[in-house]
C-alpha cells in the first residue's frame, strides 16, 4: 500500500470519531440542520476515502481493457477521484466548513481554500516542483492547428487537446491558461493544480498521452494524491479538535 493510501485510512479513521461524536450529540438531543450536515458530511468523507484507499484494482467485462497498459493511470485516476469527492463532502457544506474557517468568496475553488489554507502540506514545496517539472516535460502529441511532430510542453499539450475552448473562463481555467501560453509553469501553486486537476480527469487526460509516458502521468496522479491525502488528513484532524 503506497503512503497516500495510509494517511487516506487513517483520515478515515479520524472523520470516522467526528461521525461517533455527532451521533452521541444527535442521541441525547434534537436533530438540528446543522447537526444533520455536520453527521452527513463526515460520513461521506469517511465513506469516499475508505474507498478511495482500499480500491486495488477494477475489472472490465472484455479482456482488451483489463490487459490495456492505461489500466493502472485509470485506478489511480478513480482514486483521486475518490478522495476528492470526500473533500467535496466538506466544503460543500457550510455548516461543516465554516467549524474550520470561513470562505472568502462564492466560489467552490474559494470554499476549497479554506480546507487546503488550514491544512499545511508537508514537503509542499518539493511537491510543487516535481509537479512542475513534470508539466515542463516536452512531447509531441498530434494537436490542432500545430505541425506534427512540434514539441510543446505536456501543459501546452494538456490545455490543446483536453480543455475545451468553452470552459477556459474559470479562475484556474485561466490560471492553466496563462501558465501554458506564458512558459510560466512555475507561477502554477498546489492548490490550482490540485484543484484543476478534478477537471484534467474529466476531459480525456487519463490516456497520459500528453504526458509522453505512462510513468509520466502516474507520477503527476501520485504526488497530487499525496498533497490531498495530507489536506484530508490535517482537515479530519482540525474536525475532531473543534467539533
Amino acid at each position: 500500500m503506497t503512503p497516500q493510501r495510509s494517511i487516506l485510512l487513517e483520515a478515515r479513521k479520524k472523520y470516522s470519531m467526528c461521525a461517533w461524536l455527532l451521533e452521541a450529540r444527535i442521541k441525547t438531543g434534537p436533530l438540528t440542520r446543522t447537526l444533520s450536515d455536520q453527521i452527513i458530511g463526515v460520513g461521506v468523507a469517511a465513506d469516499w476515502l475508505r474507498r478511495a484507499a482500499e480500491m486495488e484494482d477494477i475489472t472490465y467485462i472484455g479482456d482488451q481493457l483489463n490487459e490495456s497498459s492505461h489500466k493502472e493511470g485509470f485506478v489511480e485516476l478513480i482514486r483521486y477521484g475518490f478522495a476528492w469527492s470526500g473533500l467535496n463532502a466538506i466544503f460543500s457544506r457550510p455548516l461543516l466548513l465554516n467549524v474550520i474557517g470561513t470562505s472568502s468568496g462564492q466560489s467552490e475553488y474559494d470554499d476549497f481554500l479554506v480546507l487546503f489554507n488550514a491544512a499545511p502540506v508537508p514537503d509542499a514545496a518539493a511537491i510543487t516542483t516535481n509537479l512542475h517539472d513534470l508539466l515542463a516535460a516536452q512531447t509531441s502529441p498530434r494537436l490542432p492547428d500545430i505541425p506534427l511532430g512540434t514539441t510543446v510542453s505536456t501543459l501546452g499539450a494538456i490545455y490543446h487537446k483536453y480543455i475545451p475552448a468553452g470552459r477556459r473562463r474559470g479562475r484556474t481555467a485561466q490560471a492553466l491558461t496563462l501558465a501554458a501560453s506564458t512558459g510560466n509553469i512555475a507561477a502554477l501553486d498546489l492548490q490550482t493544480m490540485l484543484y484543476g486537476f478534478r477537471n484534467w480527469s474529466v476531459h480525456g487526460n487519463a490516456f497520459g498521452g500528453s504526458f509522453g509516458t505512462r510513468p509520466g502521468f502516474l507520477s503527476y496522479v501520485g504526488l497530487l494524491q499525496q498533497a490531498l491525502a495530507e489536506v484530508h488528513r490535517s482537515t479530519a484532524e482540525l474536525l475532531r479538535a473543534k467539533l
